[in-house]
């Protein structure tokens, strides 16, 4: 978009100098965002009627000569229905998108992949159907928002004839944006078998996100932009691209510092919607907006994460309000009420000066008084940086500007926090250090060590899984100090030296514990048999053919 007020066409009310500076400051702010790669649909003419035969054949006539339908005809017995193109199906399975439609036969699994095809037992060469109307009562496909081609209209009449006519719209070439971008390395959903952070895949509506062991998938495909898997990601490892997150706070930064040189310190309230859910509404109510709303659209509401909306905040914006009507699907709601239920707490704790809060309808904010609170100095700092450096940055100057510096607690949950160490169960064997994803944990190199860096934990509880000892737990709260963003050491003991040659090879801890864990084991019941567990590795096979009598 190169012009935010052309591009929303937004007639606001400019009959004060807060409307004017408004006005103004929208008509222009120049905004080129980076373009996102393309994903690609080819859909042709096969449609899957999933219904009775009567209702097939209406609806076989209402697509016309241009499509050829296959009815699946749900039953107890798998076989051919009363026409040429319909089949008796029990147990039905569907997966895919638009022009990508697969379906099975469920069962017992015996049969071959053949027999449980249905578009090759239906005669078309590769299996696939291109569109697929269900009127089953319960969605073959149970995503809180379906994949493009999928409609599931159940036995509602109107219903069908309007999956009729999105059906005849959608047969050819089709490009969509790629609205995400992964980086596994610093994903923090498991490590070396070790479960860990499953946020995305909880967010998405689309169940477009899996889990193929220690990282995620994303098919684009049925990945329709919600943004909410970037939104909650704590570590920064999903990121939204359409546009990217950190040119929205650049546009809003400059934004918010070009009022305020029109208008002075004086606070805006910022509305924040999409185009799916919030645009028509707010288009409608343009005229009514107060002249000290400032719109910001944006591609998907559920995109918008706490970066974004602390950062707008500690730049100058007041109350934030995020239109989310009852058509917002309920995975993108509950990741939008997780991240301002800790944003919230942070808001408190520097004074409860400002607000984020949801709403369903625009009428509360048509009837809001004009804010009186004022800002001499806001910050100024620039949205690079990555996700997490920007939200610590943010929340950070929110507190300075309330004039605390305290450490936040925070929600179990929340994306930052510290690690709680029992340092008598730990042993040092740097388990934790191997697993953690964010490089939070790090081992003390040639002493014997564990230390933590506050600002890398995503508290993902991988380490507190991997632990051996259970001597770790989590703590969510945000330290502003720079203390967080230094190497703190959690424990350190001199090394154990080899009883032979005096090499430093474990520490004191860990070698008592294997001496008390393995005091009964029949392998390591002489003395001789017990001190190779107290020499390095070198010494101890060569002392295995130096007594060999001490062996087992």
């Amino acid at each position: 978009m190169s012009d935010y007020f052309e591009t929303i066409g937004l007639d606001l009310s400019a009959q004060t100098e807060r409307g004017k500076a408004r006005q103004a400051v929208l008509q222009g702010m120049a905004w080129n965002p980076t373009p996102t790669t393309l994903v690609s649909y080819s859909a042709a003419n096969r449609v899957l009627l999933v219904m009775d035969e009567v209702t097939a054949v209406r609806l076989e006539k209402a697509l016309g000569d241009r499509f050829v339908c296959y009815i699946a005809v749900p039953g107890d017995d798998d076989g051919l229905g009363a026409r040429a193109n319909a089949w008796r199906v029990d147990n039905l399975e569907l997966v895919g998108y638009l022009g990508h439609f697969s379906a099975r036969l469920g069962g017992d699994g015996e049969r071959p992949e053949t027999e449980t095809d249905l578009g090759r037992m239906m005669g078309i060469a590769n299996g696939l159907f291109d569109h697929v109307i269900d009127a089953s009562e319960t969605a073959l496909i149970s995503a809180p928002v379906p994949p493009p081609g999928y409609h599931h209209a159940g036995t509602d009449p109107g219903a069908l004839d309007a999956a009729v006519a999105a059906v005849t719209e959608l047969v050819g070439e089709f490009e969509k944006p790629r609205y995400f971008q992964y980086n596994p390395d610093i994903c923090a959903h498991g490590r070396s078998g070790v479960a860990g952070c499953t946020l995305c895949i909880d967010a998405c509506p689309t169940d477009a996100i899996i889990s193929i062991g220690e990282q995620v998938e994303v098919n684009p495909h049925l990945c329709q932009g919600g943004g909410a898997c970037a939104a909650v990601c704590p570590s920064g490892a999903m990121t939204y691209r359409y546009p990217p997150v950190v040119e929205q706070i650049e546009f809003l930064r400059k934004s918010l510092r070009e009022l305020r040189e029109r208008q002075g310190p004086a606070e805006v309230t910022l509305l924040i919607y999409d185009s799916e859910h919030g645009a028509e509404a707010v288009q409608e109510a343009a005229a009514r907006l107060p002249e000290h709303v400032f719109p910001f659209m944006v591609e998907e509401i559920g995109s918008v994460g706490p970066d974004l909306l602390a950062a707008a905040i500690a730049h100058g914006a007041g109350d934030i309000w995020l239109l989310t009507p009852a058509t917002v699907s309920a995975p993108v709601r509950a990741s939008l009420e997780a991240n301002l239920g800790f944003l919230d707490v942070i808001l408190r704790a520097a004074g409860e000066k400002w607000q984020v809060r949801q709403l369903q309808t625009l009428d509360p904010l048509l009837s809001a008084p004009e804010p009186v609170a004022t800002r001499e100095t806001v910050a100024t700092f620039a949205g690079v940086g990555g996700k997490r450096r920007i939200l610590r940055t943010a929340l950070t100057s929110l507190l300075e500007q309330g004039d605390s510096t305290a450490i936040v607690p925070l929600p179990e949950g929340s994306p930052l926090g510290q690690v709680l160490l029992n340092t008598d169960a730990c042993t040092l064997c740097m388990g934790c250090v191997a697993v953690c994803p964010g490089s939070a944990l790090e081992a003390g190199g040639e002493t014997p060590a564990l230390k933590f860096i506050e600002s890398n934990c995503v508290q993902c509880g991988i380490c507190v899984a991997a632990c051996p000892e259970s001597a770790l737990t989590l703590e969510a709260r945000f330290d502003p100090g720079d203390g967080a963003t230094r190497s703190r050491v959690l424990k350190e003991e001199e090394p154990f030296r080899c009883i032979k040659c005096g090499k430093p090879f474990a520490t004191r801890a860990m070698i008592d514990r294997m001496l008390d864990k393995l005091a009964g084991h029949w392998m390591f019941q002489k003395p001789e048999q017990r001190n190779r567990l107290r020499m390095c590795e070198d010494c101890r096979v060569a002392d295995m053919f130096d007594a060999p009598d001490a062996l087992p």
